[in-house]
């Protein structure tokens, strides 16, 4: 019979807490006590249901907010960085500093061309075993 509550099980509580380790389902509904020969189909299931998907989605936006920087505050410090060692003839690692900076916003992008022999275009032979698929 359906639980006529919105709130989770305790064990479901514990199935989110334990999703958020590692993102792994499976792992998860072991580690929340479930049998491990039924924990894919276990973890497959908790995640399907309404309410633990919606713990897990508040969970991770709360461990977000409280874990992550910002990528816009990584380039800030990587530029302070970069000015104050420039500023104080550090230029080994005043020019790390722009040269990672240059790399987030691809100034730097390498290109990589193939081809075949003599610069020409690349041969595809198909070996007999394909041509049987």
């Amino acid at each position: 019979m359906p639980r006529i509550t919105s709130e989770l099980s305790p064990k479901e509580e514990l199935f989110v807490a334990e999703y958020l380790i590692d993102k792994n389902g499976s792992a998860a509904a072991v580690r929340t006590g479930y049998s491990k020969r039924s924990a894919a189909k276990t973890a497959f299931d908790l995640l399907r249901k309404p309410l633990v998907k919606r713990a897990i989605e508040k969970a991770l936006k709360a461990q977000m907010t409280r874990t992550l920087i910002t990528a816009d505050q990584v380039l800030k410090d990587i530029e302070r960085i970069a000015a104050k060692a420039e500023a104080d003839k550090e230029f080994h690692a005043a020019l790390k500093g722009k040269e990672l900076l240059g790399k987030h916003y691809k100034l730097f992008t390498e290109k990589h061309e193939h081809g075949g022999i003599g610069g020409g275009p690349v041969v595809l032979q198909v070996s007999s075993t394909d041509e049987a698929l």
